[in-house]
């Protein structure tokens, strides 16, 4: 089996990432389990080819030479998605770079999804869904995968999946052995969780809209419109002409 995450930036997919892995491990002890980060598709038809393992592979760039592996069902999907505006918000916290920079990035990410949607070859799983209902995400996921185990397995597996035993392992990261962790564009991550010192970071629902300029809330409007995704377009009420204070924290994650 081949798993690809391959959601937004800043959505969840290192968490579905982590999910997969953990199912897979449980499910079938019986076969290894190889997970990494690559958005190379010569890496996605390499890894299609027979196997006894289960590879779980995560990508923020599916390229569309590898949309027929996934019509096909030779690479199952797991699509995490988060607020447009928030997505564009978080990013620029987390790694820097302009606006215009994560808005064209969440072009890319939202012509996935319309490929995802119009051919039903992904598990579909939102942000919000990941912070207030886990163990139904896990579920979810298992059950898109076919990998069928207890609830007490499926419990387990959330449990320590939460939000909290994350943001807690990522801020030790650094302090793993060397033979864990790998160093790329001024970062260092851990290689089997793909979690980096503070990956998970404070944040919250709808506060991205509060944040943005006009020009570039216009320009997620305009975007979204263009890719078909209207509705996830913020109400102009939800948007004060006054600066406001974000939210109460309740957690970010990629």
């Amino acid at each position: 089996m081949v798993v690809l995450c391959d959601g937004m930036i800043r959505s969840g997919s290192t968490w579905s990432f982590n999910v997969a892995l953990e199912l897979a491990r449980s499910a079938e002890p019986h076969r290894r389990v190889f997970g990494f980060y690559n958005d190379n598709p010569a890496v996605l038809f390499a890894a299609c080819r027979p196997r006894f393992s289960n590879l779980v592979i995560k990508s923020h760039g599916l390229d569309p030479s590898a949309y027929e592996l996934c019509r096909a069902g030779a690479i199952q999907a797991i699509y995490t998605w988060r607020d447009p505006y928030d997505v564009v918000v978080s990013s620029m916290r987390m790694f820097g770079r302009s606006a215009d920079h994560w808005i064209g990035a969440l072009r890319n990410a939202l012509r996935v999804w319309s490929f995802h949607r119009a051919t039903g070859s992904a598990c579909i799983v939102s942000y919000e869904s990941i912070i207030r209902a886990p163990l139904a995400s896990v579920n979810s996921i298992a059950g898109y995968l076919g990998l069928h185990m207890e609830p007490q397995q499926m419990g387990q597996i959330a449990k320590g999946l939460s939000l909290e035993q994350l943001k807690s392992f990522s801020q030790q990261v650094n302090n793993l052995g060397q033979a864990r962790l790998v160093r790329k564009d001024g970062r260092v991550y851990d290689r089997q969780t793909l979690l980096h010192q503070n990956h998970i970071r404070d944040g919250g629902f709808g506060f991205g809209a509060r944040l943005l300029d006009s020009e570039h809330l216009s320009k997620i409007d305009t975007l979204l419109r263009e890719e078909g995704f209207e509705f996830l377009c913020t109400p102009g009420d939800r948007r004060p002409s006054i600066p406001e204070a974000e939210p109460t924290p309740l957690g970010a994650m990629e």
